[in-house]
């Protein structure tokens, strides 16, 4: 009986635990959002990506737990968007500019 106990405390607590970091995700991810539409953030700044790409992680890393294939593709997504972000905002900007072309 006490080991029936254990494993479902044990069970309690992992369920929990992914449950909160994908919640702590998608908060991550909700102000990120609301900063950037109010102004405070810009989706070029490498701030931005960084903490996409935070709250991606923790909410995949819950996904471990509590299986979701569309919401694991949305994630994966996420993070490879924001991957391309991170690097946009620390290259030189001449590799992701379109060639200039003058006025004619």
């Amino acid at each position: 009986m006490l080991q029936i106990y254990q494993d479902l405390s044990s069970i309690f607590l992992l369920t929990w635990a992914s449950d909160f970091i994908g919640c702590l995700g998608t908060l991550i991810i909700l102000i990120v959002y609301a900063l950037l539409q109010m102004g405070k953030l810009e989706s070029s700044s490498l701030a931005y990506s960084l903490l996409n790409i935070v709250g991606a992680i923790l909410i995949l890393s819950s996904l471990l737990f509590s299986w979701n294939l569309s919401a694991v593709l949305m994630e994966i997504s996420w993070v490879i968007i924001s991957l391309y972000g991170i690097l946009k905002a620390l290259r030189p900007q001449k590799f992701f500019k379109m060639p200039h072309t003058p006025p004619s």
